[in-house]
């Protein structure tokens, strides 16, 4: 009798258990949303002055596209800071400007995305896929100056790829 006691109670443990895991696995639940990375480069002050006055940041998006921004901690009010992403890195440039663009200062931190949800590039007339990985394969760096005709740099430093080296 004790015997069929200790089985009913294992049985019933058991049916306990499963009832549990069961519930835990139902295909109810909601999706889950796909884990998304980001990486921020440092931009320093010029190539021999490593005091940091912007960044650059790399995001990739719940649907596999990336935005890229560029921020910088001060800006100069009624005046468009010219940047560059330039191929190479800062010890090694090469000869390709990959984008030319500004960002309007403002008196204080200034931020202007230059990518935003970015699936796709178009590579000697052919359109690839493009996402945070293929991102990160890019060697290049950021410049910013102070203004148009004006050469002098604000902010410089190695991105993506580049920014390993």
């Amino acid at each position: 009798m004790l015997t069929i006691k200790k089985h009913a109670l294992k049985v019933g443990a058991l049916a306990l258990a499963m009832g549990i895991t069961f519930a835990a696995c139902s295909d109810d639940d909601d999706p889950a949303t796909p884990n998304t990375r980001s990486k921020e480069f440092k931009l320093a002050k010029s190539a021999t002055d490593a005091t940091q006055v912007g960044s650059v940041k790399l995001t990739e998006n719940a649907d596999s596209s990336v935005n890229l921004s560029i921020t910088l901690k001060a800006s100069t009010k009624d005046t468009k800071h010219p940047f560059y992403l330039i191929g190479g890195s800062v010890a090694s440039p090469t000869i390709d400007t990959l984008l030319k663009d500004t960002i309007p200062g403002n008196g204080a931190e200034a931020t202007k995305v230059i990518w935003n949800k970015v699936k796709s590039v178009v590579v000697n007339g052919q359109t690839r896929k493009f996402n945070y990985d293929s991102a990160l394969k890019i060697s290049a760096f950021s410049k910013v100056y102070f203004k148009a005709g004006k050469d002098s740099v604000i902010a410089i430093g190695n991105i993506l790829k580049s920014s390993a080296q």
